[in-house]
């Protein structure tokens, strides 16, 4: 019997080989350099009347490693653009108050140069400070009546003096090793529109979510009660006990509003108040799906509308009639949008190609219509309008010299597993492919693992297929875009069973014939950075490998990292509990360091919370003991990747230029 979607495929296969993936003109191709260039765009917010909108445009300052962001707004009708804001420090989350007449945003102001909620009007006049928040606002909603805002914020330990300076020890819990003092708890706090003092609504060591999963502040249409989620402390790690929670405005009172006991978030009001939307995973998200429920505000867990998708729930937003929700979750090799109806049904939202890349709070017009930033395989992030009908608009263009390269043209690739579902990436063949010829091959496997490559505009996989070489984004198990089964196929078997994905996907891009066998290199950042230590262990093809940001031994993580629930909820409990400790050295690659054959650039930053640089030291020390060519490059910069464009540039040109170092050395 023949195999039908084998044909397909191998169909599919050999057209690629046939003919170039890209028709060529006289535009250059891309380099590292080009990353100074691209404009960022982001937090589109729509107004009112759903004429106007504003979004913040970023360009790189490079000689002062420094980022500048204006506010700009835009007609919707005749895409006239003014610049509302200048030298500005921090601009974010810019909204319009819901009566049109004003814009507020957060940014930083006072001599500590903390961040603070800005209101402007649109009829005239400069923006000015509301809040005063000393440790600085982390997030802001407006009141449905425009007469007042909610804000979030921490405590602020009063000023000590003379000898009471120094008494600063603190109970250490579950906070990351990096941490220097305890972290204090974010309360909520409402403040008038035009300013002056504060009240606080909540109090205590319960917190108002702030990290990763941050919560969002949404005000019942009447203005009397508020929705956040809370956590029983600020610890990042114990977010993880999240629950959602209304707040009465009046009187401070606060209630859960459902029956689950962790991973909630997001909760937002319907517009006519009747509902409330809130997402919640059963268990870890890691190998559980995050999905979107509705219930009423008197309580209850409501019900699981975004069912039928199968697929990791990313945002969440209201229709205006208050009857559906618009549901974004990754979906194979791009990120699909869906509107999921209350009374049962889900409809997919044609975006075409795009991959949006921006929350759609605050961005849905008030006739469904839908503002958002979006990227394309061979396109940087724009700003897009999708009308009432479906009718999609490119509004701004500030990528367009960029786009005008002669850039990769990526493809998506699937591959066999023994989950029982077809595994995918993205492959990049290099610009001037030629059928025939041979190529250097980069498997470049991206973080989470709760995570996927898409085609969606990725610029150092650019910068790599325009040197000449293969990129390959595999999506191995445990990544969230291929439904529940798939992404919990990595519980217990953290490792071995992606790397053996890994290769699958690698043997299909070989089976073409278009890959040099002597030139293959294996790289990642963060869970990319634990598989490329893991895959240069157990498998012996790779000329190079660069491990960025990795756990190289997992029980040094579990003891010393921001997220250490993430690594029970992959094995079978603590690993200083029974016989556990073998299933967690069995998974760890400085287990194997004697195995290694392959040259390893190690990367890091020195404060990395989430993969601290503890396991990267000791990763290096062992493969150096064992007589391993290894080298460790370090950022002295703190959190999980550098934030600054010219080190996230540095780590790129390190990387790139360590495989290019060995390919080029290496037998052709």
């Amino acid at each position: 019997m023949i195999d039908t979607k084998a044909r397909a495929l191998g169909a599919l296969l050999a057209a690629c080989l046939v003919a170039p993936t890209h028709v060529h003109g006289a535009a250059r191709t891309i380099d590292e350099d080009d990353f100074q260039s691209l404009v960022g765009i982001s937090s589109p917010a729509i107004s009112p009347d759903g004429k106007r909108a504003i979004f913040l445009q970023t360009h790189v300052l490079w000689n002062d490693d420094e980022r500048d962001t204006e506010l700009v707004m835009i007609d919707l009708a005749t895409h006239a653009q003014r610049m509302l804001t200048y030298d500005r420090k921090q601009i974010a989350d810019p909204t319009f108050s819901p009566n049109g007449s004003s814009i507020a945003f957060i940014a930083m102001s006072g001599s500590d140069a903390k961040p603070q909620v800005f209101v402007m009007r649109l009829d005239g006049g400069d923006a000015r400070p509301i809040t005063d928040a000393k440790g600085g606002v982390i997030q802001y909603a407006w009141r449905p009546d425009s007469l007042e805002i909610a804000y979030t914020a921490s405590d602020v330990q009063p000023v000590r003096k003379g000898a009471d300076r120094f008494r600063d020890s603190f109970i250490f819990t579950t906070q990351p090793i990096v941490n220097r003092e305890a972290p204090e708890p974010v309360h909520l706090f409402v403040i008038s529109a035009s300013g002056g003092s504060a009240r606080e609504l909540s109090f205590g060591t319960q917190s108002v979510v702030s990290g990763e999963a941050r919560s969002q502040i949404s005000w019942a249409p009447d203005g009397k009660t508020i929705a956040v989620t809370v956590a029983p402390n600020p610890i990042l790690n114990d977010e993880s006990y999240s629950h959602v929670a209304l707040i009465d405005v009046a009187t401070g009172h606060m209630r859960y509003l459902t029956t689950h006991d962790a991973w909630e978030s997001g909760a937002l009001w319907s517009p006519d108040g009747s509902h409330i939307a809130y997402a919640d995973a059963a268990g870890d998200p890691q190998v559980n799906l995050v999905e979107a429920y509705v219930t009423q505000p008197s309580g209850g867990d409501g019900t699981e509308i975004s069912a039928p998708i199968d697929r990791q729930v990313s945002q969440i937003a209201w229709a205006r009639d208050s009857q559906s929700l618009f549901v974004v979750a990754p979906d194979h090799t791009t990120l699909a949008m869906y509107r999921a109806a209350l009374n049962g049904g889900v409809q997919r939202v044609d975006l075409g190609d795009l991959v949006v890349q921006s929350d759609l709070d605050g961005a849905i017009g008030p006739d469904d219509a839908m503002l958002f930033v979006a990227s394309a395989a061979t396109r940087p992030p724009e700003l897009y309008y999708r009308s009432p009908v479906g009718a999609i608009t490119q509004l701004t263009d500030v990528n367009k010299a960029i786009a005008q390269l002669d850039l990769s043209t990526p493809q998506s690739i699937t591959f066999p597993t023994n989950t029982g579902i077809d595994g995918d990436g993205v492959l990049y063949l290099p610009p001037d492919f030629v059928s025939g010829k041979q190529y250097p091959l980069v498997v470049s496997i991206h973080g989470g693992p709760t995570s996927s490559s898409m085609l969606s505009f990725d610029f150092y996989a650019q910068v790599m297929a325009a040197r000449g070489w293969i990129v390959l984004h595999p999506n191995y198990r445990g990544s969230d875009n291929l439904g529940l089964t798939y992404q919990r196929a990595v519980l217990y078997d953290p490792e071995a069973g992606p790397g053996r994905d890994i290769m699958a996907a690698v043997d299909a891009v070989r089976a073409r014939g278009i890959v040099d066998p002597h030139r293959i290199a294996v790289c990642g950042w963060s869970y990319g950075g634990i598989m490329t230590a893991w895959m240069i262990s157990k498998y012996h093809i790779w000329a190079a490998a660069v491990s960025g940001a990795s756990v190289n031994d997992w029980i040094t993580d579990y003891g010393t990292a921001d997220d250490s629930l993430a690594d029970v909820d992959l094995f079978h409990g603590s690993p200083f509990v029974g016989n556990n400790a073998a299933e967690w050295r069995a998974a760890s690659a400085i287990s194997y360091v004697s195995d290694v054959t392959t040259p390893v650039l190690i990367l890091s930053d020195v404060g990395d919370n989430r993969d601290p640089f503890a396991t990267s030291s000791m990763y290096w020390r062992a493969l150096r003991d064992n007589h391993k060519d290894a080298t460790l490059r370090v950022w002295p910069v703190d959190g999980h990747f550098p934030s600054d464009p010219v080190r996230q540039a540095d780590v790129e040109h390190y990387w790139i230029q360590f495989i290019a170092q060995h390919f080029g050395s290496a037998h052709t």
